[in-house]
């Protein structure tokens, strides 16, 4: 479960009508807070643009920055820019009771209307973790040749050439 609680944190109670905007600097000790092994350290600006209205309201995320995660090669620790833009739909009351009637292409939020404050701080984190890529490797230098650890590649590249031995082997002599 999340260690880092009321991190980033909207007013909602005196929050007026309008258009507002809002930027958070986040780094290492907002990412050590979710325990996410892939993670090992991070910092990102976060910027918020919202508009409210009197039943909901329009968060706009946008965020850049570097997470440092381990390379699926190799191991070592490899940096990764990250970047994006996600809209979120903040409504004031309760959760239809039937999916059917939320959009699947939009991503809602509900609160009560009486709440003071709404906290994002998940919301912001799974949204920076879904811009990682699916594979993360040290790519390749001007020359063509790849930035992960040599030594682990020589080991890599060692085991491939080792063959394993069949348990048919032992039949290759019976007819003999």
């Amino acid at each position: 479960m999340n260690e880092v609680r009321d991190y980033i944190v909207l007013p909602l109670r005196n929050l007026e009508r309008k258009r507002h905007g809002f930027k958070f600097d986040i780094g290492a000790e907002f990412f050590s807070g979710f325990r996410n092994t892939e993670l090992i350290k991070g910092s990102a600006e976060i910027f918020l643009e919202v508009e409210k209205f009197s039943h909901f309201m329009n968060v706009t995320l946008n965020f850049s920055g570097i997470l440092t995660v381990s390379c699926d090669r190799c191991l070592e620790e490899l940096d990764i820019p990250v970047e994006g833009e996600n809209l979120l739909s903040v409504r004031f009351g309760k959760a239809p009771d039937t999916p059917e009637e939320e959009s699947p292409d939009e991503d809602v939020m509900y609160v009560n209307a009486e709440d003071e404050e709404i906290d994002l701080t998940d919301y912001i984190y799974e949204s920076i973790c879904l811009a990682l890529p699916i594979q993360r490797v040290h790519g390749d230098d001007e020359n063509g040749k790849s930035r992960c650890n040599p030594e682990m590649l020589k080991y890599i590249s060692g085991s491939r050439n080792v063959e394993k031995a069949s348990p048919f082997d032992i039949l290759k002599d019976m007819n003999k």
